[in-house]
């Protein structure tokens, strides 16, 4: 008897070995990411690149864990680049504004997946629709500013003192820094499995998110530092035109990374491509 007892508990721990690396799928994602946001094309999905020179993408990794023929598990870690640029907008006052650059974002996310047919069970080839939603963390570069005001200088390499109120240099510098945060990411796809293991999907997700600065049109004051050379802003205390040109062009500065939440929203990027992942064996094994 304790022979066999040791025999079935054997058997049934292989068997749940068994099952446990059945329901598991692991893949790549290759697409494009653009950004909806204060700054540039306001497009849902992009899907020509800027130029030659700024294309768009989304790449990343996939683990996918099967609860059943129809619901799933996913963990995403995903990289993508993102441009932005006014002068490919539609809206005139963003045209007119001609405000550009890119940006990084790294993203993990866990999703629950629901198919409408049965796709995770044991054939040779099908296809589904599916929905997709959950939680996911993300990380940006954030920028913070340096405007410095200086006296310009001589041929000599000497500084001089301003001839009239608009002689001085103004500057304008920024550092990156990673910053992070969570989103929501939902989202469709189609899935189709192709000769038992392997497994094609199209997919688009947005990621809402809880910034406005992913574009960096919501600078915070607190990330900007303002710098006046000393003997610069000693005669601006005297000179009232002088000040004001100075105060002109921090305005101005400030302005352009400020242009942020036109409609009260937070920014939101978009994620569209192709998953192609590999399974592990037969799918789970059900009994009732």
């Amino acid at each position: 008897m304790k022979k066999v007892f040791l025999l079935v508990i054997l058997i049934s721990t292989c068997c749940l070995m068994h099952i446990k690396a059945q329901r598991n799928e692991v893949g790549i994602s290759i697409g494009r990411a653009n950004i909806i946001g204060d700054i540039g094309k306001t497009d849902y999905i992009e899907i020509f690149p800027m130029d030659r020179y700024r294309i768009p993408i989304s790449l990343g990794v996939l683990y996918r864990y099967n609860l059943d023929n129809r619901q799933s598990l996913r963990l995403n870690l995903i990289y993508n680049r993102v441009y932005f640029d006014d002068e490919k907008a539609s809206e005139d006052y963003r045209f007119k504004r001609k405000i550009s650059g890119s940006n990084t974002i790294f993203e993990t996310s866990v999703l629950f997946e629901y198919y409408f047919f049965d796709i995770n069970d044991i054939k040779y080839s099908g296809s589904s629709p599916y929905i997709f939603a959950g939680v996911g963390g993300y990380g940006f570069y954030d920028r913070k500013y340096t405007i410095n005001h200086t006296r310009a200088k001589n041929y000599d390499g000497s500084y001089r003192d301003p001839l009239n109120f608009q002689d001085f240099v103004t500057e304008e510098n920024y550092k990156k820094s990673m910053k992070f945060d969570f989103n929501i990411p939902f989202g469709v796809g189609y899935k189709f499995k192709i000769k038992y293991d392997w497994l094609l999907s199209l997919e688009i997700g947005a990621r809402y998110t809880f910034q406005d600065n992913l574009d960096y049109s919501s600078i915070k004051n607190k990330n900007i530092t303002i710098n006046i050379d000393p003997q610069l802003n000693n005669i601006s205390t005297v000179d009232p035109k002088l000040k004001d040109e100075i105060n002109r062009r921090n305005a101005k500065i400030i302005g352009k990374h400020q242009t942020g939440n036109t409609y009260k929203s937070n920014d939101w990027y978009l994620i569209w491509g192709i998953n192609l992942t590999y399974t592990f064996g037969r799918p789970p094994c059900y009994c009732y």
